[in-house]
């Protein structure tokens, strides 16, 4: 409230001083931008969010939300070809290694059952199969649950960068709309920020470990026991999933469709006292027009930067999940004509529980992307 009180005051002054002028509108609507970037205190933001990218890429959220009011490409676009196949191949070189040893694994234990075959000893056969078979799953259970505290810290990562912004991005809601508007954002940002911490790391991931375990166990065996209920989980993670989005997402939808209406008669209430007011009623006016402008290219700028913040977030483990993904199903097409098909089955069981955790991620940033642009294309100001 201090500041639009002395924005309004200090435009009072430039009107009575025959602040009309063209040149000189432009330089106060320049003050009043740089007065509510300082009272934002953005600098704030760019020192959590170095420990939030976790190896993304350099990114610094108060540049690119200068360069957005300035009007401003933030990203070079001819560099994020060469930046994500180089990100890309570099996950590629690192997994490289896991895979090399299983593709090994299993060729081993494709010529060593083929050998035992010609003795007719169907128990060695088994038993080295159930050796080879622990031995892959022990490798594939260790790289799967490195991804399990991946998504888990970069979910983390999301809703603290969330808790971060929310402060200066309301702000510029409230001195370009109004109150309710930031009041119901708040709101329902704080219930998607509950919501998805809980339903991560108390539902869906416990879902997701028991799921890979059933489709392991069902390889142990030629018969299949547990094929059924693990498409049971799968489907109750995706409707979890789903569920938690679409909630999320409609009740944001209806917050924008009814909050910044609710603002808008306010302030044209407000609007229209003011200028009943003799003499200087003009001037509160202007005064207020220009605060609204600037506070409206100041959210713009700020809901930009924070989709785009939120991107670089997960940009590295998005790319790493689908790397694991391209590995393991490039495995099983390879292992395929040589090896026993519940080895390739166990295998594709781990890529199976890989896209559920990057389908988690997904959902987890698109539900703030989604809100933050809806927030952002609804508040017009005025």
């Amino acid at each position: 409230m201090k500041l639009i009180f002395f924005l309004i005051i200090e435009a009072m002054l430039l009107g009575l001083c025959g602040g009309h002028a063209c040149a000189e509108e432009m330089t106060e609507t320049a003050d009043t931008l740089e007065k509510i970037e300082d009272f934002l205190n953005l600098d704030e933001i760019d020192k959590e969010f170095p420990e939030l990218l976790s190896g993304s890429g350099d990114f610094s959220f108060s540049d690119t939300f200068r360069k957005l009011v300035k009007g401003e490409m933030p990203v070079d676009i001819q560099r994020i070809p060469s930046f994500l196949s180089d990100m890309f191949l570099s996950e590629l070189k690192q997994q490289k290694q896991m895979a090399l040893q299983i593709l090994i694994i299993v060729l081993a234990s494709a010529v060593f059952s083929n050998f035992i075959k010609v003795f007719d000893s169907s128990q060695i056969a088994d038993i080295s199969f159930y050796m080879m078979y622990l031995l892959i799953s022990g490798l594939l259970i260790k790289s799967f649950m490195t991804m399990n505290q991946i998504v888990v810290y970069t979910c983390n990562s999301v809703n603290l960068f969330m808790k971060i912004l929310l402060p200066a991005y309301l702000v510029t809601v409230v001195l370009c709309s109004g109150s309710v508007s930031a009041l119901g954002f708040y709101e329902i940002t704080v219930l998607g920020i509950s919501m998805t911490q809980t339903m991560i790391v108390r539902i869906i991931l416990p879902i997701i470990n028991f799921y890979l375990m059933l489709l392991i166990l069902n390889q142990m065996s030629e018969e299949d026991y547990f094929s059924k209920f693990a498409e049971l989980l799968e489907t109750v993670t995706d409707w979890i999933l789903k569920t938690v989005t679409g909630l999320i997402v409609g009740l944001q939808a209806v917050q924008c469709l009814i909050a910044p209406s609710v603002d808008s008669l306010k302030n044209t209430a407000a609007q229209r006292l003011a200028k009943a007011i003799p003499g200087i009623g003009n001037i509160l006016d202007s005064a207020a027009e220009t605060v609204a402008a600037s506070a409206l290219v100041i959210k713009n700028a700020a809901g930009i930067a924070g989709i785009l913040a939120l991107v670089f977030i997960c940009l590295l483990p998005v790319i790493k999940l689908a790397v694991c993904i391209l590995i393991f199903r490039l495995l099983c097409a390879v292992i395929q004509p040589v090896s026993e098909k519940r080895m390739v089955e166990g295998i594709e069981s781990i890529s199976r529980g890989t896209v559920l955790l990057l389908k988690i991620l997904v959902m987890s940033v698109s539900v703030f992307i989604i809100s933050i642009a809806m927030i952002t294309a609804a508040v017009k100001g005025g």
